[in-house]
């Protein structure tokens, strides 16, 4: 009977250094060269276990295009949650910004109206009747880029760099009003631009220990260069190593899929040993380290 990889079995690290020692034995190659290898295998591996995924739960696919498309809707839905153009603001958003040139805009986007009275309202009836009834919301002119960035962090998880928080997402109206349409869609294009940031730092990384992997263009972000973490001591007589990672990769739960792609890693070594052992009748316990993770 053939030897099969095991498949669906959790590896620690140490059981992963097994396999490391394990691969370059069964295959008859240096445990440099395999360290290196792999490290560069693992940090393409992260790109499609790093989101945005293609769906909610789908690690392993953030490298495709689809879950590009998932990472600029991501960043359109939640720029519409925090901002709407001015034509969609309410009135108390309206009072609340107490400006009478965007209330004059307002009401001009509104056909002249003012709210369902079907009447003109002046501004200083509207103020008395829609003013302070909550926290005042922010407008931002043309040109508002960069404010309007700062302003969204505080409604984003980690530090301003994460997805909403969920009093964000639950919230029954926008945070802040803008002038119009063109100057939202500019803030969304200008943050779509971040779309596979996270995922980015692992291409540095690989680059850095002189691995070669291949990878979409929008996961080889410049900005994500100097969260790239590449330390190569391969060459070290006993101990040979290599630490790749990203400063900010475990953040929001990302944990788990690193996990996961450390124990995909693992499964594929195997089965290339399974291959190897099989075409060449090598006998299984060559793997002396594994050898419980295969089946005969």
């Amino acid at each position: 009977m053939a030897i099969r990889a095991r498949g669906n079995v959790v590896v620690d690290d140490t059981i992963f250094l097994a396999h490391i020692q394990d691969y370059a034995t069964v295959m008859g190659k240096e445990i440099s060269t395999v360290i290196r290898q792999q490290a560069g295998l693992f940090c393409k591996d992260m790109v499609g276990y790093t989101r945005p995924f293609a769906s909610k739960s789908s690690g392993g696919t953030g490298g495709t295009i689809a879950a590009k498309k998932v990472g600029f809707d991501n960043v359109t839905n939640s720029a519409r949650k925090i901002f709407q153009p001015i034509e969609h603001a309410t009135s108390q958003q309206i009072a609340s910004i107490g400006d009478y040139d965007v209330f004059k805009a307002w009401g001009e986007r509104n056909n002249r109206l003012g709210p369902a009275s079907g009447r003109k309202i002046r501004w200083v009836q509207f103020q008395a009747k829609y003013g302070n009834q909550g926290t005042p919301t922010k407008y931002f002119p043309r040109g508002s880029i960069d404010a309007m960035d700062n302003f969204m962090r505080q409604y984003r998880l980690d530090g301003g760099r994460g997805g909403l928080k969920t009093s964000a997402k639950e919230a029954e109206h926008s945070f802040a009003i803008v002038q119009d349409e063109d100057e939202l869609n500019k803030y969304i294009k200008f943050k779509q631009k971040d779309v596979g940031l996270l995922k980015s730092a692992y291409w540095f990384a690989a680059q850095r220990i002189g691995a070669k992997i291949t990878v979409p263009a929008w996961a080889k972000n410049k900005n994500a260069a100097g969260n790239a973490i590449a330390i190569d001591k391969s060459q070290q007589k006993q101990t040979p190593e290599i630490t790749v990672g990203n400063v900010i990769g475990n953040k929001l739960g990302n944990e788990s899929w690193t996990k996961a792609a450390i124990n995909q890693r693992a499964l594929k070594m195997r089965a290339q040993m399974a291959n190897y052992m099989n075409k060449n009748s090598v006998v299984i316990w060559k793997a002396t380290n594994t050898a419980s993770y295969f089946n005969l």
